[in-house]
């Protein structure tokens, strides 16, 4: 309802700024059958135009992180009352168009009873005379040319030359068209001004027929200012006026346009263009790419001795880590799917033993293991924040920032950067698709990290 409305909309504002363009630049030029197509194309334009939408695509990939432990929060959308206007427009709008094509339509259906009912003469030429026996202004309609008996006794050769050209200039189907759309846009002045011109320009060409039959032009204008004077009942019809009558005489009188002012319809150009831009669209289109699992074995940590820190990322394949408990400085990995294993020798720094009086064992913690909370003790928080760039310094929009061992993460923004809340002394992974993780152990608040991915060249 309110894209039809809008629709409508525009068609009135693109008839009004052609034949606003039309009036300051072809209204005095003699290219009568030029102008009468201009005017048409215009109509036709002003309907087409708010059809075309000119629409440009933007895809933005954001990687799907998983996040599904985070508790959703829920917004309340706002409430709003439904807008009557917008039917009442549509009432209006139906109601007015409804009167004008009835009216159309019995203007059409009396003009064709009155016709019947009259004296017939075919001609020649295909044309049918009727002959009527009141005293009416001379018209034609499709092919038939209305006269009253004095004038078909007449015969006058330039008045039957000026319905001729009606006729053979098929004028009927443009009064048809203009009623239509003066029904579709009838609330529009630029449409009744445009309907009466192009009535106009039908005179225009009858009488530049008539003359370049060799008429006299005096004898010629005699005639109009006579049969002007004669009341036309039949609107729809194409017939002498005396509204019109003097810019007839003026046009007649005016030297023919010079070529180069066919030039000036160059104007349609940019409104075309305008209209165009004016109503063209940008759709942003959101893709999410799936999250690649990757494992990370690490032995680093800023509060155990220093360890060789090893990385590798598992891509469509799973491994298994296995270590030797009679040799704890040799750990193996083994490939499940092709049975392929390699071993990694580390050089791990454990303290030493210390020896109790009764020469009993004291247990001490393995650098490889996260200290134990005390019960009922909960973790501080520490807020950390910065910016996931590449191995060329370019921001990284989607890295996942992911806290270790919990299902809770972010993604970072469209320029890189992130800011999340973690318990005091755990990890945090930034990873990204095809780059390696990088990880981040988190004591206290920091800002203004710079966190840089190296290319993945692991199989």
């Amino acid at each position: 309802m309110t894209a039809f409305l809008m629709y409508i909309g525009k068609v009135a504002v693109l008839l009004a700024v052609f034949y606003l363009f039309y009036r300051l630049l072809m209204e005095r030029e003699t290219f009568h059958r030029l102008n009468r197509a201009v005017m048409l194309l215009s109509i036709l334009a002003s309907f087409v135009l708010p059809l075309c939408v000119i629409t440009t695509h933007q895809v933005v990939s954001v990687p799907l992180p998983d996040v599904s432990g985070q508790q959703a929060e829920t917004t309340a959308m706002p409430v709003t009352s439904p807008s009557y206007w917008p039917v009442v427009l549509l009432i209006i709008y139906v109601m007015g168009l409804s009167a004008k094509l009835l009216y159309t339509i019995y203007s059409t259906v009396r003009l064709h009873r009155f016709i019947s009912r009259l004296e017939l003469h075919p001609q020649a030429d295909g044309t049918m005379i009727a002959v009527s026996h009141q005293d009416i202004a001379p018209f034609s309609w499709w092919n038939t040319i209305v006269l009253s008996r004095r004038d078909y006794e007449t015969n006058d050769p330039a008045l039957i030359a000026h319905e001729q050209a009606h006729i053979q200039g098929y004028h009927s189907v443009d009064i048809l068209l203009m009623e239509i759309l003066l029904a579709v846009q009838w609330f529009n002045p630029a449409a009744w001004l445009m309907c009466r011109d192009l009535r106009t320009i039908h005179e225009y060409e009858a009488d530049a027929a008539v003359l370049a039959r060799g008429i006299d032009a005096h004898r010629y204008l005699s005639l109009l200012m006579e049969r002007a004077n004669t009341l036309n009942h039949y609107a729809l019809t194409n017939g002498i006026s005396q509204k019109i009558l003097k810019s007839r005489f003026l046009m007649m009188a005016r030297h023919r346009s010079k070529p180069s002012h066919i030039f000036r319809l160059l104007y349609a150009l940019p409104v075309i263009g305008c209209a165009l831009m004016l109503n063209a669209r940008t759709v942003v289109e959101t893709r999410f790419i799936p999250s690649v699992s990757t494992v990370k074995v690490t032995a680093a940590d800023s509060r155990r001795p220093s360890i060789a820190e090893k990385q590798g990322h598992v891509k469509d394949k799973e491994e298994i880590i296995i270590k030797d408990m009679n040799n704890p400085n040799k750990q193996e990995v083994r490939n499940q799917e092709d049975g392929m294993h390699a071993s990694v020798q580390e050089q791990v720094s454990v303290p030493p033993i210390p020896a109790e009086a009764d020469n009993d064992i004291a247990q001490v913690q393995s650098p490889l293991e996260e200290p134990q909370m005390e019960a009922g003790e909960a973790p501080a928080s520490v807020r950390i924040s910065g910016t996931v760039v590449d191995h060329l310094g370019e921001p990284v929009i989607g890295a996942v920032i992911k806290i270790r061992g919990q299902r809770r993460g972010m993604v970072s923004d469209i320029n890189g950067e992130f800011s999340i809340s973690v318990p005091q002394g755990s990890t945090v992974d930034v990873m990204y698709i095809g780059v390696g993780t990088e990880s981040l152990v988190c004591h206290q608040d920091q800002s203004n990290l710079m966190v840089t991915l190296t290319q993945d060249d692991s199989d």
